[in-house]
């Protein structure tokens, strides 16, 4: 179905040139692109288990400390020329940082102006990730306006979010980022848009009080980010981590999660692999997701790959490509197929189809990808209750019927 569009459409009312939405009734193959645009490069909280500042890649201290106005302009360009390739490509841009807030309200909001007026609203997705700090009105009332979705990072209730989410003073942060997250909360229109939180686990934590916690909150969404780690280099900020401790933290947060009932209150990293039960492919980078179609635009418009893989060296991240010298399509192209299969072990494993081998960097092993997730064990532990929380809860012609669909 390509190149059966007319893409583009002048625009003298803004003076840009504004992409034209699908014909009517056309059947086309979605594709999606996600672009994770790194606008700011520093951040406003030294948070230890951070994969950007805290571990052996250090390449940020390079990179300027926002993304440059002549860089913008090239994203736009770029990101017009991607979809006027292919009818069929949706593009996920993701804003981070760093903190992505420390980049001045007044350009966001040119910058996000500028998209929607070239590129048609149906073939894009806005999100960014935050820790709320510097959230406000303003900034929830551009994002809403905007269609952009944000999410905010918060660990759990203050014990346990400040242990590891201090300001450069040494300073808690927790009571900013829950006045971030009740303000997201706060209007109908913002509630919409606002994606939830993201938790990164402390295994020495009660999982229990931290579920119970965001749903008292009256979040909708939230997720458990297991600790960023790999087969040579434990998580720093955990010197007693075990997955043993992982393991118990999980099904604590299973069995909390369960107890409270409320079809309205989703914990992603759970629901995600109940999807692979009813033969649904989870749709997350942590399970098994690939990264042949994620581009990491930095903030000196250097094209990398997963920002996540900083924690396995500088070099794994490196394309060599840039908004200057090659086109978004062209390095889409030549990541295709790059990222590594699973190894013999997990091949042969009877969860694979659920956890995809693990997070693609937590299988690094110093040299290369060729080895199961460092966290396997929890992994495996972990999709085992849900199995059996599902014989036990699901009548057992149904189970049998969904055992046979995955299967």
């Amino acid at each position: 179905m390509t190149n059966q569009i007319d893409v583009f459409t002048d625009n003298p009312a803004s003076g840009l040139t504004a992409m034209a939405p699908e014909p009517a009734g056309e059947q086309i193959a979605i594709e999606k692109r996600t672009i994770i645009v790194k606008l700011a490069e520093r951040c406003n909280l030294a948070c230890p288990y951070c994969y950007m500042y805290s571990d052996a890649d250090q390449s940020w201290r390079k990179r300027p400390k926002r993304l440059s106005a002549e860089h913008v302009d090239l994203l736009i360009d770029r990101t017009a020329e991607l979809l006027r390739s292919d009818p069929g490509i949706h593009v996920i841009m993701e804003f981070h940082g760093g903190e992505p807030l420390l980049f001045p309200m007044n350009r966001f909001a040119d910058m996000i102006t500028r998209m929607r007026a070239v590129f048609p609203d149906n073939r894009m997705t806005y999100c960014l990730q935050t820790n709320g700090v510097l959230l406000n009105e303003d900034w929830c009332a551009l994002f809403a306006a905007n269609k952009v979705h944000w999410s905010i990072s918060c660990d759990g209730p203050k014990a346990v979010h400040d242990r590891f989410r201090p300001d450069h003073a040494g300073r808690g942060s927790h009571a900013a980022t829950e006045r971030a997250i009740r303000l997201s909360l706060s209007r109908p229109e913002w509630r919409r848009m606002f994606g939830g939180v993201l938790a990164v686990i402390d295994p020495g934590a009660d999982a229990g009080e931290i579920v119970r916690y965001f749903h008292d909150l009256e979040v909708k969404d939230f997720d458990l980010l297991l600790p960023d780690a790999t087969h040579v280099t434990p998580p720093s900020h955990l010197p007693d981590f075990s997955q043993d401790q992982l393991i118990r933290f999980l099904s604590d947060a299973f069995d909390a999660w369960t107890a409270l009932d409320d079809p309205k209150f989703h914990l992603r990293i759970f629901e995600h692999m109940m999807r692979s039960f009813i033969g649904l492919s989870p749709e997350l980078d942590a399970f098994g997701g690939g990264v042949d179609w994620i581009i990491v635009v930095e903030s000196d418009g250097s094209y990398q790959l997963l920002d996540v893989l900083h924690i396995c060296g500088e070099d794994q991240t490196v394309t060599g490509g840039s908004l200057e010298n090659r086109s978004l399509e062209a390095q889409f192209r030549s990541q295709c197929g790059v990222t590594p299969g699973v190894c013999e072990t997990c091949a042969g494993c009877p969860v694979l189809d659920i956890c995809g081998g693990g997070y693609l960097p937590h299988r690094f092993n110093g040299i290369d990808f060729d080895t199961p997730s460092v966290h396997c064990d929890a992994l495996y532990s972990t999709i085992s209750t849900i199995q059996r929380y599902l014989e036990k809860n699901t009548p057992a012609h149904v189970w049998s019927a969904v055992s046979s669909t995955a299967a």
